[in-house]
């Protein structure tokens, strides 16, 4: 890149407010140019640090140069690398004030075109949409949409459905905003992937039912109506198999699904005392419970009746 790109970043990165010109200039030299150096990458990581934000034309600028040069400018074409993950990882995790909504944008991006991404990049992701929300003490719209994507596109192929560091990693992230003034669609997120995680945990055969199970079925399209979830599938929790993945005990399990089967049947209200579940259990009784968790068993309730009691049992 010319010295007269590296002068432009140099006085740019001085200045916290980026304005329409500045920005108009660094998209102007970016795209002759390109990003071909691990220096000049570098160099733009420290500049979004102190002008991410300020101007929405620089926050797309930044994700489209970096996309292009993780994805394009380095080889293997359109695979990300285990060292460029250390890379991107160690750029983003440099300053922990707080993640930059446009980082974790990049990291959607690449993990979203690219053919190939290690796995640990993903969760990296979900750890940096889910610490946003942390950081700002509460789920905006915009940050839960980034948590919803970091979920629908994870890196690697080992899990079609919610696996369990993503499940207790979104359980956290709830204990540290469940009483704060969250956007509605946060407790939509909540309650549909840690159901999915549920679900999949607890089925006799996940594998069988792939497409149901599915990660993109469940948080991928938040319109589908409530109680649809589970149509047209082996949905009945009293079956032969279901909860021996989590107890690990035929007589436990089998415990489990009576319970089921019972609560299923009565379709009775059941207190908040009753409705316990795996997440409920390992907070402490006396605890109120967050709308996040409320949306979680009344989803479980209309999509598998009986399986909170039947959890419960079995664990």
């Amino acid at each position: 890149m010319d010295q007269g790109f590296e002068g432009l970043l140099a006085q740019i990165s001085a200045v916290v407010k980026l304005s329409e010109t500045d920005a108009h200039r660094v998209a102007t030299d970016l795209f002759r140019h390109g990003i071909l150096s691990l220096t000049d990458a570098e160099a733009l990581f420290r500049l979004n640090f102190t002008t991410a934000g300020t101007d929405p034309a620089w926050d797309r600028l930044f994700i489209a140069a970096m996309k292009e040069f993780v994805l394009v400018h380095s080889d293997p074409k359109s695979w990300v690398t285990e060292d460029e993950t250390d890379w991107l990882i160690e750029n983003i995790r440099r300053d922990m004030t707080g993640p930059i909504a446009s980082e974790v944008d990049l990291l959607l991006q690449i993990i979203r075109y690219a053919e190939g991404v290690p796995e640990r990049l993903g969760y990296f992701a979900l750890q940096m949409a889910c610490a946003r929300i942390t950081h700002v003490g509460k789920a905006t719209p915009e940050d839960v949409e980034r948590v919803r994507r970091a979920l629908i596109v994870p890196a690697g192929e080992s899990h079609s459905w919610i696996s369990g560091l993503e499940a207790e990693l979104l359980v956290r992230t709830n204990d540290a905003i469940a009483f704060s003034a969250n956007d509605p669609s946060w407790n939509d997120l909540f309650a549909r992937a840690i159901s999915n995680h549920l679900m999949a945990r607890a089925h006799p055969e996940p594998s069988s039912e792939q497409s149901l199970l599915s990660r993109d079925h469940w948080v991928g399209d938040m319109r589908p109506e409530p109680g649809t979830f589970l149509a047209h599938a082996r949905s009945d929790v009293s079956d032969d198999g279901w909860f021996e993945p989590i107890s690990q005990d035929e007589k436990k399990a089998d415990a489990a699904r009576s319970v089921a089967r019972q609560a299923a049947l009565r379709e009775a209200n059941i207190g908040t005392d009753d409705e316990t579940s795996w997440f409920l259990k390992r907070l402490e009784l006396d605890k109120s419970v967050s709308l996040a968790e409320r949306a979680l068993i009344d989803f479980l309730k209309l999509e598998a009746p009986g399986f909170t009691q039947g959890l419960a049992v079995a664990r």
